[in-house]
């Protein structure tokens, strides 16, 4: 029987523009959490909510084996799971950041290209095979594209990306054996339909809404893009009847070439299109070097997926022939391992590209963009209304685009003129730190009263959002005090206190004097560290007007102590771990 040390409803976001976790959680149907230590608990069963998924997990567990036992490097070996079977948790950050910087995210989620690879493949083999291609052939190869897009699907543990790919791909297979033609928009309301019935929640997953936007774009917009430039028609047409067989045929594979770069061109301009609004919205940036990126990175890690399949699938050979036979499973086990070598090439090549591209080009990341909900709409009505324009080629249609784009840029000019004379003192809620910040504006101080810089996950989850959500341009992170052009003063050991805008807070961690001189007129009183004070030394110094506000620094027991003692003492307090960060408004 498990021994819960605290158990409820996981909590909401605790400082201004935090990640809503707890929202994040509820589109997963996670409603509750519970807290409990490694020796508080015994495993006495299991019960997955679905056993199909739980299976599913399992087996890319086991796959995931293989690639640990035959790529070494441990870079490489996280790519190579991440890339084939969408498992990402030994992905370091700094090679996540790196694939953020470039546009190259969504090549490490087993997802659309992965699914429609093996489709392609699937697609040239039964191609090649000889015979009639009658009815029954249709209805073969139909059932084995499936089993084998499905069999996929359920090895990578059915995730909701290869699952909206599987399904996509699934009515595609369908709708060609039954020898009709298939519109790609009605396949997406289908695939679209059936997810949704399946898991009502995807709507509000990023990846979903990602994923159908990209694709529609694509339908769309790729073959209008493609059809702007002809370099393969254009080349062919430098060919003449008088020249060398040798200048004629690089002629037509130079014309090849630069058609294949053309349309994988169209085709990422076409993506980012329709995804722009919801990529700034969730993310706050745009890698500029996204084209230099996926022109090449892509091809690779095509490339690669098709390597990394077939390493799955001899390792399974060798699997089948070792329970048989031990020794001839040794025997054939250099196969996988020759195969495994050039694996681990191609994705060391392909990190270093990535990495590359990062190092050639540090500025092509436009970040820190802020944009609210409502904004993200207008840019999308105004993408709807220049495509009707490119369309129908009537100018009222161009009218409304450029008065969408005047109402878009008056909002953002508008939020910054209510931001400008916005100034407040922030006391945030970070586990275990004490951490206040001081906002003016676009402009913030934010200092560690620890002295211990905040480590990056707690910058980029707990304070970054907030800088985003004010469209901030200069955030200084301060380490203590020094340095920070906000006035502190050290009154004793355990005692300091700042002026800041008229606004005069007093931060204690210690004993005080007894016999120190009021100090009155103070707008919050800040307790760390389990400050040992008495609300008595409290009164006789500060007065009980002030609120008392407990930090994150502070341990429940300390808070629940003092909080009713100081009730009785006629303070307000306030408890930023369980009530979020407080907020001081400066009054002009």
């Amino acid at each position: 029987m498990a021994s819960a040390r605290s158990a409820g409803a996981q909590q909401a976001a605790l400082n201004p523009g935090e990640f809503d976790y707890r929202r994040y959680l509820e589109y997963h149907q996670v409603y509750h959490q519970q807290f409990i230590h490694a020796d508080q608990y015994q495993q006495i069963a299991t019960a997955p909510p679905n056993w199909l998924r739980a299976i599913a997990m399992r087996a890319a567990r086991v796959l995931d084996g293989v690639f640990r036992q035959y790529v070494h490097a441990k870079r490489e070996y996280a790519l190579a799971s991440a890339l084939v079977l969408g498992i990402k948790d030994e992905v370091d950050q700094q090679t996540k950041q790196a694939y953020a910087n470039t546009g190259t995210t969504h090549i490490m989620a087993v997802s659309g290209l992965q699914v429609g690879l093996l489709f392609g493949a699937v697609t040239w083999l039964l191609g090649r095979l000889p015979g009639r291609r009658g009815p029954w052939f249709r209805v073969v190869s139909a059932m084995l594209g499936l089993a084998i897009i499905w069999s996929y699907a359920f090895l990578t543990g059915l995730s909701a990306s290869v699952l909206r790919a599987a399904v996509m791909f699934s009515f595609l297979i369908l709708g060609r054996a039954s020898g009709r033609q298939t519109s790609m928009y009605n396949l997406l309301a289908v695939a679209a339909f059936c997810l949704l019935c399946y898991d009502p929640y995807l709507l509000c997953d990023v990846g979903f809404q990602l994923s159908f936007l990209a694709v529609l774009s694509i339908v769309y917009l790729q073959p209008r893009i493609g059809r702007l430039l002809h370099p393969k028609a254009f080349f062919l047409g430098k060919q003449r009847p008088w020249q060398p067989t040798v200048v004629r045929k690089g002629w037509k594979w130079l014309g090849v070439g630069l058609e294949y770069g053309w349309q994988a061109t169209a085709l990422s301009l076409a993506a980012q299109v329709a995804t722009l609004p919801l990529g700034l919205f969730y993310f706050h940036q745009f890698p500029l070097s996204f084209l230099a990126s996926n022109l090449v990175a892509v091809p690779i890690s095509s490339g690669a997926v098709y390597v990394g399949l077939v390493l799955l699938a001899l390792k399974g050979v060798v699997a089948l022939v070792g329970v048989g036979s031990v020794q001839a499973a040794a025997v054939l086990d250099w196969l996988p391992r020759l195969v495994a070598a050039v694996f681990e090439e191609m994705i060391w090549l392909f990190n270093e590209y990535i990495f590359g591209i990062g190092r050639l080009l540090p500025g092509a990341l436009i970040s820190g963009i802020h944009v609210t909900a409502p904004q993200a709409w207008l840019m999308f009505a105004i993408i709807l209304a220049a495509l009707l324009f490119l369309q129908l080629r009537r100018l009222p249609w161009l009218g409304v685009a450029c008065t969408l784009l005047g109402v878009l840029e008056s909002s953002r000019v508008w939020a910054a003129y209510q931001l400008a004379p916005d100034a407040r003192l922030i006391v945030y809620s970070i586990p275990r730190r004490s951490v206040v910040g001081f906002w003016q504006g676009a402009a913030a101080e934010v200092v560690t009263l620890d002295s211990v810089p905040l480590t990056e996950t707690e910058r980029t989850y707990r304070i970054v959002p907030g800088s985003i959500q004010r469209e901030a341009q200069q955030v200084h992170h301060r380490p203590g005090w020094r340095g920070c052009p906000v006035p502190a003063r050290v009154l004793e050991p355990g005692l300091t206190l700042t002026a800041w805008r008229g606004v005069q807070v007093a931060f204690v961690s210690g004993r005080l004097s007894e016999a120190r001189a009021p100090l009155p007129g103070l707008e919050a009183i800040v307790l760390r560290r389990n400050a040992r004070v008495t609300p008595a030394t409290l009164a006789s110094i500060f007065g009980t007007a002030a609120p008392i506000i407990f930090d994150s620094s502070c341990k429940s027991w300390y808070v629940a102590q003092q909080d009713s003692m100081l009730h009785r003492a006629g303070f307000q307090t306030y408890d930023v771990t369980a009530r979020g960060a407080f907020t001081v408004r400066v009054r002009d």
